[in-house]
């Protein structure tokens, strides 16, 4: 390990490595991914961080440029909650369509059930007629 690797073991570590409070260590872990490890695996076990992650995750953090009003690494910039809220919107706009779509098979199939008995109804009229047609003609033959 090198000399400007430190194993930071608490949050209260980490947001003394990195000049902030614990809430926003905590909050820059949810929102833009600051390098923690747990080692249970558990969302809400204790936390170790090693310094050079941190000090690489700095580095490709966006960086605010006041004058130009442009972030830098903007993949980087977008907090999960607004991953999450585009996701949601996304998914909801596609079962939306989904329903649509659903809506307009519904209707499709009621058509076609409804035009299929219309046709049954038809050609068995058609088949009395002709059956009847044909009974006329054999009475006729004969006289």
């Amino acid at each position: 390990m090198d000399q400007r690797e430190t194993i930071l073991n608490s949050w209260k570590e980490i947001a003394g490595y990195l000049g902030r409070g614990v809430r926003t260590a905590q909050r820059w872990e949810r929102d833009l991914a600051l390098p923690v490890r747990r080692p249970r695996g558990k969302e809400r076990s204790a936390v170790v961080a090693v310094s050079s992650d941190i000090d690489a995750w700095l580095k490709r953090c966006p960086v605010h440029d006041a004058s130009s009003k442009k972030q830098l690494s903007p993949e980087i910039a977008t907090p999960r909650w607004m991953i999450t809220y585009q996701n949601a919107e996304r998914l909801r706009q596609r079962t939306e369509a989904l329903y649509d779509r659903a809506l307009q098979l519904r209707k499709n199939l009621q058509r076609a059930m409804d035009l299929s008995g219309k046709l049954a109804v038809q050609r068995s009229l058609a088949q009395e007629s002709a059956r009847s047609g044909a009974n006329g003609l054999q009475k006729r033959a004969p006289a």
